[in-house]
């Protein structure tokens, strides 16, 4: 299961952050997640839960969003989401598609808690 270790890089570059902003508790990450990679979002939310414990994010919030997978034609310049079976030849003139959308796995934003907040 390689969700634990990106959970674990996850909560490294939002503890980073954190700290660069001289904060000790992260309140939410955001990320989101390309349909076209290899992480299944369970697995991965699982895996943050146990990761987060005894860091800065211990009580932060996940937020994942799905990003669909879109291919576009580099010939024609035809753009479709797959239905089923990826197929990655376009349906219009027979040449390669490119993956537009889909294979994304990056940190959107963290929300963390500054010293005022704290009062």
């Amino acid at each position: 299961m390689h969700e634990i270790s990106i959970a674990k890089s996850i909560i490294e570059i939002a503890e980073a952050k954190a700290r660069e902003e001289n904060s000790r508790c992260i309140q939410t990450i955001k990320i989101r997640l390309g349909e076209f990679t290899t992480v299944v979002r369970e697995a991965l939310e699982f895996a943050f839960e146990v990761a987060r414990r005894e860091t800065l994010a211990e009580n932060a919030r996940l937020e994942i969003e799905n990003m669909p997978m879109v291919l576009r034609c580099v010939h024609c310049g035809r753009v479709n989401a797959p239905v089923r079976a990826v197929c990655l030849i376009c349906p219009l003139c027979g040449l390669p598609l490119e993956i537009v959308s889909g294979e994304e796995l990056q940190v959107e934003y963290i929300e963390i808690e500054r010293e005022a907040e704290r009062v």
